[in-house]
């Protein structure tokens, strides 16, 4: 006699469904690992970024700032000594003329105004200010970009009633990309002596 039995082969669909909801949530895990790693890595790149630039517009403040000297017109070489604001004359261009130099911060950005002197008696008008973006995800919020010391290093406690005291400024940035979300702040300073002043620093 024959046997008309036949073997059971292949999945049912319960089976199938199973196997496809675990390939599904296979897929899903994977793709937010995958998109999780790549927003690590962009953040990494952006916030080294944004550290070498800061950094190098740190080493050209102090440059000039070391430089800084009485204006062309007899003026004080420190201008405006508060804590997110500091201007003075430097002549960071070679030319023989002293330009008038700002710094500040502008929300997360660190803005640069220049004036160059002008006229006959030279002046500096306002009006004449170049503002450039030097920085951006600057993080200090209330911290203070610049402090002002005196000869014997302490810190000068009225800086703009007393700027004739003045003889070190430390610069102070907090630099983070993405400061709601991660790395931790990237903190850099970097105390500057102004050459003109100096005597028992």
């Amino acid at each position: 006699m024959l046997n008309n039995k036949k073997t059971a082969k292949g999945f049912t669909i319960i089976e199938l469904m199973i196997g496809v909801t675990i390939f599904i949530i296979f897929i899903v895990l994977s793709s937010e690992y995958i998109i999780r790693g790549l927003r690590l890595t962009r953040f990494a790149d952006e916030q080294e970024t944004a550290v070498n630039t800061t950094k190098k517009i740190l080493n050209n403040m102090v440059s000039e700032i070391r430089e800084a000297a009485h204006s062309d017109n007899g003026d004080y070489m420190l201008d405006v000594v508060e804590p997110q604001e500091f201007s003075f004359y430097s002549d960071i261009d070679s030319d023989l003329y002293k330009e008038k130099i700002r710094y500040f911060i502008d929300g997360h950005t660190l803005k640069k105004g220049t004036i160059e002197a002008t006229s006959s008696p030279l002046e500096y008008p306002s009006a004449n200010e170049i503002i450039t973006t030097e920085a951006e995800y600057i993080n200090n919020r209330d911290e203070a970009a610049f402090t002002y010391y005196d000869t014997d290093y302490a810190e000068v406690a009225s800086s703009t009633a007393d700027k004739n005291a003045i003889r070190l400024i430390h610069i102070f940035f907090k630099v983070n990309v993405t400061p709601e979300i991660m790395p931790a702040d990237y903190l850099m300073d970097m105390d500057v002596q102004i050459r003109n002043l100096k005597d028992n620093l």
